[in-house]
């Protein structure tokens, strides 16, 4: 028994998402990662593919995560150990079988939902922290932000094909998140 897997939930990874967008785990992490997300995304496929056949996911190779990424990545393949009620245990592979177009339709939903995310934007990413994303003026904008964003998504789309997708968006983003901030500061 071998498992192939060549697409995603869309709506269960925006899901995952917009989880990791809310408020109380941006606070406290300001984290949200492409490769996290997608992995556990995955691991909810695989699961929900060996149990149509009445087995049960027992257990993943060592370094579950990266592995997972890599298969997903490079159109690999990772082991799993299933079980059945009866303690039968079986050790079968999961191909993950992703086109160039379909990693590219993942990377874009992430992107955006990811844009709609203004609280993260303003805490995490529209903080001109890191000088190799801004231009010469330290400023957030469509260039900058196309090229945090590819980094996000590990390059999955190049920042040109960030900005011809999503321009639109993000210059809304950069408008919502700046033009709420300047009106928290209070004139003295």
């Amino acid at each position: 028994m071998s498992i192939i897997i060549k697409d995603l939930d869309e709506y269960e990874f925006s899901e995952n998402i917009e989880e990791s967008l809310r408020e109380d785990n941006i606070s406290e992490s300001c984290y949200t990662n492409f490769k996290d997300l997608l992995v556990e995304t995955l691991i909810h496929e695989i699961r929900e593919s060996v149990e149509e056949d009445g087995w049960k996911l027992k257990a993943f190779e060592k370094n579950k995560e990266d592995k997972i990424f890599d298969a997903f990545m490079n159109n690999g393949e990772i082991k799993v150990l299933l079980s059945k009620k009866n303690g039968e245990l079986k050790k079968v592979i999961v191909k993950l079988d992703f086109s160039e177009n379909e990693k590219k339709k993942i990377a874009e939903t992430y992107v955006n939902t990811v844009l709609e995310g203004y609280y993260y934007l303003d805490l995490c990413l529209f903080t001109s922290d890191d000088e190799d994303d801004n231009d010469e003026d330290g400023e957030i904008n469509v260039d900058t932000t196309a090229k945090i964003l590819s980094r996000e998504v590990y390059g999955i789309l190049s920042p040109d094909e960030i900005k011809a997708k999503f321009k639109d968006k993000i210059e809304e983003a950069i408008k919502i998140v700046f033009n709420a901030n300047n009106d928290d500061i209070e004139e003295e």
